[in-house]
């Protein structure tokens, strides 16, 4: 069984602390990922399942997310190209 890439997601928070999340690809299906991102933030909660359990995130405790590697077919509102520094 072929394994799936990593994906990786840095979470940085209002008080300043960062976590990193690494993930296989959740989903080959386009249409499935955009739905995942739209109940993403409808709900307002980042859930991730790791070590046996579940952690949930509110958003409004995030100060900005950044996931690695960027999708190569986005929303027409995306920026690209663009260089990030903090």
């Amino acid at each position: 069984m072929e394994k799936s890439p990593e994906r990786g997601l840095n979470i940085h928070f209002m008080d300043g602390s960062t976590v990193k999340v690494t993930f296989p690809t959740q989903s080959d299906d386009k249409y499935k990922r955009k739905l995942m991102l739209e109940e993403i933030l409808k709900r307002r909660m980042l859930m991730i399942e790791a070590g046996d359990a579940m952690h949930w995130i509110p958003l409004e405790n995030i100060k900005y997310m950044s996931v690695y590697p960027a999708a190569e077919n986005t929303d027409a509102g995306v920026i690209k190209g663009a260089h990030f520094s903090e």
